[in-house]
């Protein structure tokens, strides 16, 4: 969408207001802290109860707050649209004051304003939605509310008639720029045949579609809506809290419904959150099934996904540092892979599923619950198997040595992979139990599966150190299970584990398995 390079007027904040913003006697209301984070258009400062954010005097084009008075404008139209579904949220707008180049929120007789800040009620960050799928809640139904909270704003708010905004020609002169931008980044975040796959899809769904579009606009779905859904602004409180907005470019509002709520479904399923997703479909689509269209929801996934690639892509040309960077190209590869998905896999089920973690993790526990009718390969059963071993029998040692030896870990990995996939390609549901904790395991698995045209999952469950300890010495008092994996054993795989980034993040759903085990097996039923 933009690159700072690219900006027409770049202004800076002076210094003097940053500081005293940063200073905790300096607000309204008492604090006793302030933390500050600074973006490439706004200063945002959180106090211990309320948040306040000041524009920067920058103008990119597609926004503009170069001026005081366009500044003063834009904080009160935040205000005016966030109170549709954050009214308790956003507060007012307060003037700043400076005299003799010292601010003041208190106004003495001759002062004018010098900046503007709007003023909101803190939110509980745990309950953001971001934090929660990074901590690996399960969140069973909890998108429930999150659907019919958009499905009642999106409904209630009256149709589009301009000329403007949300027709057929807007879109495409989008996904033309798209494409453009995307191009110099070939070899770079982006393959050469996932650019083309991308293009062609894009082009010929436009192409096909055009009267659908222009049937969208003439049935009244494209409304003044959010414009910036994604998990960063939702939070899971009683009703859910949806904020943010798009004040400052009417365009990226006003938009069809589907496209403005693809947003939301894109970014959870980045994060692997099918579950979630399928949740948040069905109590949408109950509450406005009439707005309801796969095809195109899934083009505006796809159109989603190839923006956030896009903006990622051009991030990474302008952070500072290898390590930021890479993160970003990263992040800009994986939302291209993630379009690829949509375009060529998003009807195939996920097969085979890997349940993977420390031991102790509860995999086995879910995987086992998980599906009656799906073949299991555990690891464990695999190994008694190839070493001889009665099942029954518990042989606790050194690692690295008896039946857990290097060599006899790397052949039992193989035939994982190769029972998979020969169960995969028969059509019957493959689940795989394994701790998976090495890059190279996973991504021999992975590749392994793609090129044989499946369509793997991993499932990654973790828990506290702590619970991993108590239920490795619960399973070794009662004796029942398989596994010989000790304290040991756990103790080795914390100093060996390694994070499974290298994957693609929608490909990885994290799920925090000291929850009740009930309710997680019920939320991977949703989709896989």
């Amino acid at each position: 969408m933009f690159s700072i390079e690219d900006s027409m007027h770049t202004g800076e904040t002076p210094k003097n207001l940053v500081s005293f913003l940063l200073n905790p006697l300096s607000y309204p209301e008492k604090t006793r802290n302030v933390a500050h984070i600074e973006t490439h258009i706004s200063h945002v400062f959180l106090c211990d109860t309320f948040v306040y954010k000041i524009k920067k005097p920058v103008d990119f084009g597609f926004l503009d707050f170069s001026s005081l008075k366009k500044r003063r404008h834009f904080c009160e139209k935040e205000v005016e649209l966030n109170a549709r579904l954050a009214k308790d949220i956003y507060l007012d707008v307060l003037p700043i004051y400076e005299t003799e180049g010292y601010y003041s929120f208190i106004k003495n007789k001759k002062d004018r304003p010098a900046e503007f800040a709007v003023r909101m009620r803190r939110i509980p960050m745990e309950c953001l939605l971001f934090n929660l799928i990074t901590n690996g809640r399960p969140l069973y139904r909890d998108l429930e509310g999150v659907g019919r909270t958009l499905a009642f704003f999106h409904n209630s708010i009256k149709p589009y008639r301009g000329k403007k905004f949300g027709g057929f020609e807007t879109i495409l002169a989008a996904a033309k720029e798209n494409f453009e931008q995307i191009k110099p980044f070939c070899g770079i975040t982006i393959t050469q045949e996932t650019f083309e796959t991308l293009v062609s899809y894009t082009e010929g769904f436009l192409e096909k579609n055009k009267n659908k579009f222009y049937k969208r606009k003439q049935d009244g779905f494209v409304r003044d809506g959010h414009g910036d859904l994604h998990c960063q602004h939702i939070c899971l409180e009683h009703p859910p809290v949806i904020f943010d907005c798009i004040e400052f470019n009417d365009s990226f509002r006003i938009i069809d419904v589907l496209q403005d709520i693809a947003f939301l479904f894109m970014d959870i399923e980045y994060r692997g959150r099918f579950d979630l997703t399928s949740c948040l479909f069905k109590s949408y689509f109950t509450g406005w099934g009439e707005a309801q269209d796969e095809q195109l929801l899934t083009f505006y996934k796809v159109y989603r996904a190839v923006v956030r690639g896009k903006v990622e892509g051009l991030t990474a040309g302008n952070v500072a540092g290898t390590k930021q960077q890479e993160l970003a190209k990263a992040k800009a590869t994986n939302y291209f892979v993630l379009a690829d998905y949509y375009v060529n896999c998003a009807n195939n089920p996920f097969n085979p599923i890997v349940f993977m973690g420390l031991s102790g993790s509860g995999k086995s526990t879910i995987a086992r619950d998980f599906s009656s009718d799906a073949v299991i390969l555990r690891s464990d059963e695999i190994r008694k198997e190839s070493s001889g071993v009665v099942k029954d029998e518990h042989r606790y040692g050194a690692v690295g040595e008896g039946i857990y030896t290097p060599e006899l870990t790397r052949q039992i990995y193989c035939t994982l992979l190769d029972k998979a996939l020969r169960y995969a390609n028969e059509g019957r549901k493959v689940i795989v139990d394994a701790t998976y904790l090495k890059a190279s395991q996973r991504t021999h698995f992975y590749n392994s599966s793609i090129e044989k045209g499946l369509n793997p999952f991993f499932v990654h469950c973790f828990a506290s150190e702590d619970i991993l300890r108590d239920r490795i010495r619960k399973r070794m008092q009662g004796g029942q299970d398989i596994s010989d994996a000790d304290l040991n054993v756990l103790d080795h795989q914390l100093q060996h584990l390694e994070e499974p980034d290298e994957l693609p993040s929608f490909r990885v759903l994290r799920i925090n398995t000291e929850d009740a085990i009930v309710n997680i097996v019920k939320a991977l039923k949703e989709f896989l």
